[in-house]
């Protein structure tokens, strides 16, 4: 090694390590004992698009890698691989001193082991190419072996009990679009080699990938096939690993956690103290494979070449953290206090949403890019929950709601470009299906805008659960369907009986969207044909159903009438509060924006549509009280997981602190309404949420967190929370945990910003949130007390209102 290039990495490990003082240091996770329980106990890492878990077992370091936007062609998300790291000799083998950190305010990972002597290794992820770096720093000279590894060594075949409904025994959750398929799914192997003094590996999706084709058969779609999105065709993904001094090591086969693996490793070729190791990426769609590879070795030069910036990285990171904020007791020294936890698990979700800040695709809710090896089964480590390249809008929401308050903006577009990509199938599918205009997407929408396969369930077969075969086909408007109807499956709609005909969440990204532009500034006229869209389909769809049950296009009161639906995934009801709610959002979100895409044609039809929209929010008379309604005129007195009865206060703000009278419907609710279910808190739920927004500070407080501390946590990684509905790590549980502390903090109406709307007057914080119209606000609040208030741009002032347990307080 070249004398110059060790003083550089030394310097690199050793002056990162010691930073100064940084508000993220006190949440930083140190661990001083290796992993117990293999890659269960790992630590995340990332940056831009790449995400990593890293643990030490039995004197080795280990490494997930994967990229956002690696789907194959079964639409599974899957790992880059996993790379073993070795020392000769070994101070990680029986340590006398071992420690393991989380640095938040370089987005690095640092593991120390100290026997005869120290070596220290740093694991960072360069967000500006996308590469993976080890930098090793030791007292003494040692050689090192890195390995690639991979379980995807061949084609597999990945078979299912017959008839076995549990979905947890099926080896193709992972592409949970193909669950219970009648025909055989294959999962492609890899490739790799050595390159030199180098391992290039890849994989490479055929032209016509088998998810996609499938839902194209099932759906008849395929007279449309070069019309409809599909994001996983020629899509190859992969990387190269090199090191410095790295030299040709040897190939073989091994085996981890039951699972067989090849293996091409990477030797040094003399000891030091100091090297580099280096895994660049690369993800494209390209037609021919010589174009990725050609772009693949200049990344890979260009990498080699700089190594990487730790300054630039370090800059990236710190005005990450600078951008946001929420310190929960900030003087507390006790770091078990709840409390206190409590903004830990804030700040450490956000870094793990971070690490997918500039990705291709969305963070996942079920684990995004940090799943490991499944702790219940024997499959690989490509499987989850509820997997693949399709999308369940109401979890996945949660995770981009908070980013809105966190400025994070630059990291939203990616959740958008799912219905934007999809937008042109979703309106094939209502043209064929329906006849009229507008894009339909279901809560389990493919990319492609079509209805995943398990969703629209399989002709009849000797192979497929009855309750996965699509029963008989009735038309469209039959009379027998008033929802989901088991027995019938109507024409151009999933078989669902959770969603069947739960259609919220293209108007709540549609709003979302509209929000985003509101807080940031930024441009969404890429947008605007999907939300305007969206919002006509609903007018079009419900109308012509009218039609063709009565004669007439409206009710008797002249109002639509949305029918068959159904509120989340409680039930068909007609006219469901959340819908109304969204589409009213949605249509004077469009009617306010500014925008070159919205005429004033556009502008008088959408307040047109708005007049015939059923009024909300509805009400219900229940034991002499009125509460809020899940559905025009309904009343459910059963505990629900989801409470639709609420969406008029979150997600779509019909009901705010300056709304008196249906404030105090919606408190009563709160108060009073038996299917709240307040004892349910964990996953995806949302009662912190509502409790927040209905100003009830203590209950909100509480509800919190009873989150983050109730729930079921088979993980050692402090905010790798579940598994409860979905998979490990849950992220959309974390959202729905920050955007409740967000709402207790500051809401946002018009361009009103109410300060501490539920915060508890005993509990010391300290925030810096963003609001519309480019705003930011931060606050110390001090013993009941602000102490701080920072309003910028200044003029935004006068538009801050303090709130505290619901009443109004003068700022001064």
């Amino acid at each position: 090694m070249r004398a110059g290039l060790a003083i550089a990495l030394f310097l690199n490990v050793s002056v990162l390590a010691g930073e100064g003082p940084f508000w993220t240091d006190q949440y930083d996770v140190e661990w001083t004992t290796p992993s117990d329980n293999g890659p269960m106990d790992s630590m995340p890492f990332g940056g831009g698009d790449i995400g990593c878990n890293i643990w030490v077992e039995d004197g080795e370091v280990f490494l997930y890698a994967q990229k956002s936007g690696s789907f194959n062609e079964l639409g599974e998300y899957v790992k880059l691989g996993r790379f073993r790291l070795n020392f000769t000799p070994n101070s990680f083998e029986d340590p006398q001193r071992f420690r393991q950190k989380l640095h938040l305010q370089d987005g690095s990972v640092y593991l120390t082991a100290v026997s005869e002597f120290e070596i220290r290794v740093r694991t960072w992820v360069d967000v500006f190419t996308s590469s993976i770096h080890l930098t090793v720093d030791s007292d003494e000279p040692v050689d090192y072996k890195i390995s690639f590894e991979t379980w995807r060594y061949e084609d597999k075949l990945l078979e299912e009990p017959p008839k076995d409904p549990k979905m947890s025994n099926s080896s193709r959750w992972g592409s949970y679009s193909l669950v219970a398929y009648p025909g055989e799914v294959w999962k492609l192997r890899d490739q790799y080699d050595f390159d030199g003094d180098s391992v290039l590996f890849y994989h490479r999706n055929p032209a016509e990938t088998q998810a996609h084709y499938v839902e194209l058969e099932q759906q008849d779609m395929m007279a449309f096939k070069d019309e409809i999105y599909d994001g996983k065709k020629n899509l190859t993904f992969g990387g190269k690993m090199f090191g410095t001094s790295a030299v040709r090591g040897t190939r073989g086969m091994g085996e981890y956690l039951n699972r067989d693996y090849e293996y091409l490793s990477l030797v040094s070729s003399e000891k030091a103290k100091n090297h580099h190791i280096v895994i660049a990426t690369h993800l494209a769609q390209e037609e021919q494979f010589e174009s990725w590879r050609s772009n693949m070795d200049r990344i890979g030069l260009e990498t080699k070449a700089s190594l990487g910036n730790t300054d630039e990285n370090r800059e990236w990171w710190r005005s990450f953290w600078d951008r946001s904020w929420v310190v929960i007791e900030p003087d507390s020294t006790d770091h078990e206090n709840p409390l206190w936890k409590l903004g830990q698990i804030y700040q450490l979700g956000r870094y793990q949403f971070g690490c997918n800040f500039y990705g291709s695709s969305p963070t996942k809710f079920n684990g995004g890019s940090f799943t490991v090896d499944p702790f219940k089964n024997q499959f690989d480590p490509d499987w989850r929950q509820w997997g693949g390249d399709y999308h369940t809008a109401q979890n996945q929401r949660l995770i981009y709601w908070p980013m809105l308050k966190m400025g994070d903006f630059d990291a939203m577009p990616a959740q958008f470009d799912l219905y934007r990509h999809g937008l042109r199938g979703a309106e094939i599918r209502v043209e064929k299906y329906f006849g009229h205009e507008g894009a339909y997407y279901s809560e389990n929408t493919s990319t492609s805008g079509l209805v995943m396969g398990l969703a629209w369930c399989w002709p009849p077969n000797d192979h497929s659960p009855q309750k996965r075969i699509r029963p008989e086909e009735v038309p469209f408007g039959d009379p027998r369907i008033r929802g989901f109807t088991k027995g019938f499956a109507e024409e151009g709609m999933q078989y669902n009986a959770s969603c069947g005909y739960h259609f919220t969440a293209p108007l709540e990204h549609a709003y979302m969207i509209m929000e985003y532009h509101r807080y940031s500034g930024n441009s969404i006229e890429e947008y605007i044909p999907f939300i305007k869209s969206s919002v006509i389909f609903f007018d079009q769809h419900y109308q012509k159903r009218q039609m063709m049950r009565t004669g007439e296009p409206f009710d008797d009161r002249g109002k639509l009438y949305i029918s068959p639906a159904m509120a989340l995934e409680t039930g068909s009801m007609a006219n469901p509060m959340d819908l109304v709610a969204g589409l009213e959002a949605c249509l004077e979100s469009l009617i306010e924006l500014d925008s070159p895409s919205i005429s004033e044609e556009d502008r008088a039809y959408y307040r047109e549509f708005l007049d015939r929209l059923p009024p909300t929010p509805f009400y219900v008379e229940h034991e002499g009280r009125t509460m809020l309604a899940p559905g025009e005129g309904v009343y459910r007195s059963k505990p629900q997981k989801e409470v639709p009865q609420f969406y008029p206060l979150y997600p779509f703000d019909r009901i705010t602190p300056a709304d008196t009278e249906e404030m105090a419907v919606a408190r009563e609710t709160w108060l009073h309404d038996t299917s709240l279910a307040k004892d349910r808190i964990f996953g995806w739920q949302q009662k912190n949420i509502f409790a927040a927004r209905a100003g009830f500070a203590d209950d909100a407080m509480d509800l919190s967190v009873r989150k983050i501390f109730d729930g079921r946590k088979l993980m050692r990684f402090p905010s790798f929370l579940g598994p409860m509905y979905d998979w490990i790590p849950d992220h959309n549980w974390l959202g729905a945990s920050m955007i409740g502390i967000q709402e207790m903090l500051m809401q946002c109406f018009g361009d009103t910003i109410y300060l501490l709307p539920a915060w508890p007057f005993d509990v010391d914080v300290d925030f810096k949130l963003h609001a519309p119209e480019r705003t930011t606000v931060e606050v110390s609040f001090r013993s009941g007390k602000i102490e701080k208030l920072i309003v910028t741009p200044e003029s935004r002032r006068d538009d801050v209102v303090f709130m505290q347990r619901g009443f109004s307080a003068d700022l001064n």
